[in-house]
């Protein structure tokens, strides 16, 4: 599944066909504690801008503070915040 993650703009696009349950999994498992419902989908997306994607091994735990599209806040060590930018994922 190819999917690209603008948290500036908070859009999400996946490119080509992928099951619903699949999505949305994939979705709670990058964007934790229900941060994807605040992004909208773009259907029927091509992806233009690929390179250099994150590769996520499905045999390997999610952690997005990991792959980069989150920063640690300052106060406590469960506060992060979105990084700006665009993030393109493969999984």
């Amino acid at each position: 599944m190819k999917i690209q993650l603008d948290t500036s703009a908070k859009t999400i696009k996946v490119e080509g066909d992928v099951k619903f349950s699949e999505l949305i999994e994939t979705l709670e498992k990058i964007l934790p504690n229900g941060e994807w419902k605040k992004f909208t989908l773009e259907t029927s997306a091509t992806i233009n801008t690929w390179s250099n994607p994150i590769i996520i091994d499905r045999r390997i735990a999610y952690n997005p503070y990991k792959y980069g599209w989150y920063n640690a806040g300052n106060t406590k060590s469960t506060d992060h915040e979105l990084k700006s930018g665009t993030f393109n994922i493969q999984c």
